[in-house]
C-alpha cells in the first residue's frame, strides 16, 4: 500500500453468539480478505474448529466465497469450517454462485 493510501473500511463485523459461532454481519468483499484470513487462522489455531453464521450477512462477493471454500478445504475433515445460519440473501448468492456445495 502506498504511503498516501488509507485502507478501505470494512463493511462487515464479526461477533460471537452464545453458542460460540462467529456471526458475520454486513457485506463481505475482496477488500476484507486479509482481515478475514487473519481472523480465521487465529480462530482455527485456538479451537481447531470454526463455526460461522451468515444469518446477518447481506452480501459476499465471489472472491470471498472462494476464499472461504479454499480455507474450508485446507482445514480438512477433522477440524473444519462450518457455515450455517444463512440469510435469505446469502442462500440466493450461494445457489447462484454454485458454491453452496463447497461451503455448506
Amino acid at each position: 500500500m502506498e504511503e498516501n493510501q488509507v485502507p478501505a473500511p470494512r463493511n462487515f463485523t464479526v461477533s460471537q453468539d452464545m453458542d460460540g459461532a462467529y456471526v458475520l454481519k454486513g457485506e463481505l468483499t475482496i477488500h476484507d480478505l486479509d482481515y478475514l484470513r487473519e481472523f480465521l487462522e487465529s480462530s482455527a489455531v485456538r479451537s481447531g474448529r470454526v463455526v460461522l453464521s451468515f444469518a446477518e450477512l447481506a452480501f459476499a462477493d465471489t472472491a470471498s466465497l472462494q476464499f472461504l471454500a479454499s480455507f474450508k478445504r485446507g482445514m480438512g475433515i477433522s477440524g473444519g469450517l462450518v457455515i450455517g445460519g444463512l440469510s435469505s440473501e446469502m442462500e440466493k448468492i450461494l445457489r447462484i454462485s454454485g458454491l453452496a456445495s463447497h461451503l455448506l
